[in-house]
Formats: C-alpha cells, structure tokens, sequence
C-alpha cells in the first residue's frame, strides 16, 4: 500500500470514529435531559393530585355571604354544612358545557317556604 492511501484510510477511520464520538455524546445528553425532564413531570402531577386531595377551605367571610344568599333564595333557615367545587380545575371544560351546567344548577328553584317563627 502507498503511503497516500494508508494516510487517507487513517484519516477516515479517525473522522469515522469522531462523528460516532459525537453522536454518542449528543444521544446521553438527549437521553438524560429526557429522564430529567420526565421526572419534573412526575413531580408536578404529584403536586397537582396532593392539592386536589387536600381539603379545601373557604374563609368565614366567603361562607358566610354563601349562606346569606342561599337563606335569602330559599326563604328559610339552612345551615350550610358543606361547600365544594363542581368542576376541578385541571380538567379541561368547553365554557358551553360550564354554561349548560349553570343552567341545570338555576333550574332547581325551591318551593316557597312559610318561615317558621
């Protein structure tokens, strides 16, 4: 063989190798930036199911002018024993699904009620 020749396959052999180097290099890094990537996701859902398991509270004040407007609409006394949200907020909702379902919810008128003294 000339020495041209073994020079140039050399040459190829190291240029070969270098690029698989790279590629290698490029892949881990991928692949590790995935699996990092992966379990931030992970940790998110896991914060997202803990706060929509996590007891909800309204303060007094909001409860309170919940329970005054509900006394008032129904014409009576209630107590108020529970409030809770109807949709949670990841799910994803059309407004068209949310308005149809404030419709329902409205149609429910209570009968008038004589106050009992």
């Amino acid at each position: 063989m000339s020495e041209s020749v073994k020079f140039s396959l050399d040459f190829a052999v190291i240029g070969i190798s270098i690029v698989f180097v790279s590629l290698a290099i490029i892949s881990f890094a991928i692949w590790l930036i995935r699996k990092a990537d992966d379990g931030w996701q992970l940790h998110e859902a896991n914060k997202k199911e803990e706060a929509l398991e996590k007891e909800q509270n309204i303060d007094t004040t909001t409860l309170i002018i919940i329970s005054a407007a509900v006394a008032t609409m129904a014409l009576g006394r209630f107590h108020i024993r529970k409030v809770r949200r109807l949709m949670k907020g990841d799910s994803q909702h059309r407004p068209w699904s949310v308005q149809g379902r404030a419709v329902l919810h409205g149609s429910h008128i209570t009968g008038n009620r004589k106050r009992q003294r």
